[in-house]
């Protein structure tokens, strides 16, 4: 019985749990059960790694100071004053990572995605991204959130559990007037079973699944039949100008 517990093991063991966790990460199905579980071999890895090398004791204090960090990071209450656009524009940036992706229904990663994957996966990156980069652990936390709470296209259209608002219903996308949005900005159809994100200049992103993929589509010249429909227009909260008291 105690040969099964040799360091050797445990290192196998550990790098089974990286591919696993790897796999996971690729797997184009999000679902409850799959995020938990990445969520669960993430926090094992980590606890593995500071078993494995308890020993050294350099490695264990390096080791223990960047959870530290890490974690005092997460837990810091952050800045609600961030540059707004630039905010804006990295989800635009990661949105347009996604073209070409084929659809895959329930999907939301670079092997398949669907129509509300894509919002949220563009949203998530993006925010995430923006804030490592501007270290704003507000910012990341709120991607994490939205990680968490996967929402479907219809759910998005009621306010993605209050991350987002509705701005205005229209009788379609080509009738828009594109100077009432932010990039980042998304639409829901009024049946709730399709969603487009804006990245701006009437330029829209879709995971279409009449075309297969994912698609940048002009609203000036389509006739994507998506595009005639009624939709509301909804924005992420926190990609919106800060409310101020006393101001309208």
């Amino acid at each position: 019985m105690n040969s099964l517990f040799t360091r050797r093991n445990a290192v196998l063991l550990w790098f089974a749990g990286v591919l696993w966790f790897v796999a996971l990460l690729v797997y184009p199905i999000s679902l409850g059960l799959t995020r938990a579980a990445e969520a669960g071999l993430a926090g094992g890895l980590a606890a593995g790694l500071l078993a494995l090398w308890w020993r050294y004791r350099w490695l264990r204090w390096s080791l223990l100071a960047v959870y530290v960090l890490v974690a005092g990071f997460l837990a810091m209450p952050g800045r609600e004053e961030y540059d707004r656009p630039a905010l804006r524009q990295e989800i635009v940036k990661a949105l347009q990572r996604y073209e070409g992706v084929r659809f895959d229904m329930g999907g939301e990663g670079f092997l398949g995605i669907d129509c509300s994957g894509l919002v949220r996966r563009g949203t998530i990156d993006g925010t995430f991204v923006y804030g490592i980069r501007t270290m704003n652990p507000l910012l990341v936390r709120k991607a994490v959130v939205i990680w968490r709470h996967d929402t479907s296209a219809r759910e998005m259209g009621t306010g993605a559990g209050g991350a987002a608002r509705r701005i205005r219903e229209e009788k379609s996308i080509t009738s828009l007037n594109p100077a009432l949005l932010h990039p980042g900005d998304f639409a829901i159809t009024s049946d709730g079973v399709h969603a487009l994100a804006y990245l701006g200049d009437n330029l829209w992103l879709e995971a279409d699944p009449s075309a297969g993929k994912v698609i940048r589509v002009n609203a000036r010249s389509t006739k994507n039949p998506w595009f005639q429909h009624k939709v509301s227009i909804m924005r992420w909260r926190f990609t919106d100008a800060p409310f101020r008291a006393g101001k309208k």
